[in-house]
């Protein structure tokens, strides 16, 4: 009995998804191809593999043995495929991280890496949504968050300062000195606001009293408002040290808090790092150390 791989990969995606309308989305093929196979596949193995249950395709109990030994088998199948294509191209990098870290962060410093290793590309993906690095939609993400996610080894890249900034031309100049002042003015803030509850939290201040002004989709936006003249941002200090170095944003009431995150660095558990990989991870930590340094003797952290 060897039943065709193809089936076994259709059967993969519809028992993953638990819809053969997912599967047939994620495979680029007709509902009827995924019905098709997965009756072939059904035929072969002389057992019903799913049962439909309303709306929803549940899996039999052959169905649900099948899926527990196939799938980390063809994930290691997908895994050597993708291997092989690699030694076939130049060696390449992709990078998945939020838009505001690559580009105020990431970005300013890549030139450094790329005259170390001029001959690997590194492609960067920008985006709010988590890659996949298991299924190698990603060798290497920079995550914000606490470094727990399934599936991938995390090693804690830098932790993170919060503190308000703004334009050194907002309020014609005349700035907040306290927290309390901050009251007065309109503060900016993204789609979370996490850190601003940290550090009011820090502070000492209860931030429903505030006037909450503009409520932005990412950070860099939020930033971008602020060097505007716009209102008070909260800042993390790996995404503001270059605008407050050059002057477009000052930080403001004097209290800083450490953000409840951190940055990591992540790759999937189950795939071997190459060498430029490696080699990459380890700048990218002593560019985090070398910028720690340098930022907490800026902001008098000890």
């Amino acid at each position: 009995m060897k039943p065709p791989l193809l089936a076994l990969h259709v059967f993969e995606s519809a028992a993953r998804h638990g819809s053969y309308t997912r599967a047939a989305d994620e495979l680029h093929v007709t509902h009827s191809a995924i019905s098709q196979q997965i009756r072939a596949l059904e035929g072969t193995l002389g057992v019903p593999l799913f049962a439909r249950e309303g709306r929803q395709m549940l899996l039999t109990r052959e169905g649900a043995l099948l899926f527990k030994r196939i799938q980390p088998a063809l994930r290691q199948l997908g895994r050597a495929l993708t291997e092989i294509e690699e030694h076939k191209r130049a060696p390449s990098i992709t990078v998945t991280t939020l838009q505001s870290v690559a580009s105020r962060w990431l970005l300013p410093r890549l030139g450094k890496f790329q005259k170390l290793q001029p001959d690997v590309a590194v492609h960067i993906q920008a985006s709010p949504d988590l890659k996949d690095l298991e299924r190698r939609e990603a060798d290497i993400a920079i995550r914000y968050g606490l470094g727990d996610w399934k599936g991938c080894d995390a090693v804690k890249l830098m932790d993170e300062w919060l503190f308000p900034v703004c334009s050194p031309d907002f309020n014609k100049g005349r700035l907040p000195s306290s927290p309390k002042m901050l009251k007065r003015y309109r503060i900016l803030s993204d789609d979370c606001m996490t850190e601003w509850n940290a550090w009011s939290k820090e502070a000492g201040i209860d931030m429903e009293e505030f006037l909450h002004g503009a409520n932005y989709s990412d950070s860099n936006l939020m930033l971008s408002a602020a060097i505007a003249g716009q209102g008070i941002a909260i800042g993390r200090s790996a995404l503001v040290s270059a605008d407050v170095a050059a002057g477009r944003l000052v930080p403001v009431c004097g209290v800083i808090a450490q953000a409840p995150f951190s940055y990591y660095l992540a790759t999937a558990s189950q795939v071997a790092k190459s060498s430029h990989l490696q080699a990459f991870e380890q700048w990218l930590l002593k560019e985090a150390a070398a910028f720690e340094r340098r930022d907490r003797r800026t902001l008098g952290i000890e």
